[in-house]
């Protein structure tokens, strides 16, 4: 019942193509996680010139937190979702014990010292092909519970 990024962006189609979309995205991201970079695509019958349909959308989508980087033509059997080869995440630690201002919300503080040298050792143990059925939902539907974590 909250605001939802896919949801603003099905307002915003509407809003330029009279035409209620789904918008599907490469995955989900957990409420409060930011997603950059993020692929998405919805199938539309109006053809747009080159960056117009990419500044229509964030046109419609002001005041809301989101932008549009780009927005392409692709092929027919393109899906956001199962298309995608690689995805990449980045964890942010501040390591102070000054409160966070500019970064509240984007980066995890802790306040007491770090042992940087230990977190990068126990970091490179998880490297390499790894089976998270154990991680997986009930209703996934990826293909395999086996993924490669390529660098830490």
């Amino acid at each position: 019942n909250a605001p939802t990024v896919q949801g603003a962006l099905e307002t915003a189609v509407k809003a330029i193509c009279g035409e209620d979309v789904r918008v599907h995205g490469a995955g989900r991201t957990d409420a409060g996680v930011h997603a950059r970079g993020q692929v998405a695509h919805c199938d539309i019958a109006k053809h747009f010139p080159p960056g117009r349909f990419r500044d229509g959308l964030n046109a419609h989508l002001r005041p809301n937190p989101i932008g549009v980087l780009a927005a392409d033509i692709v092929p027919d059997d393109f899906e956001a979702r199962f298309s995608a080869i690689k995805r990449h995440y980045l964890y942010r630690i501040t390591n102070t014990r000054a409160n966070l201002a500019l970064d509240i919300g984007r980066v995890w503080r802790v306040p007491r010292a770090l042992d940087a040298g230990a977190m990068h050792a126990a970091a490179q143990r998880l490297l390499g092909k790894h089976d998270f059925t154990t991680f997986r939902d009930t209703e996934c539907q990826a293909k395999s519970p086996e993924k490669t974590l390529d660098q830490l």
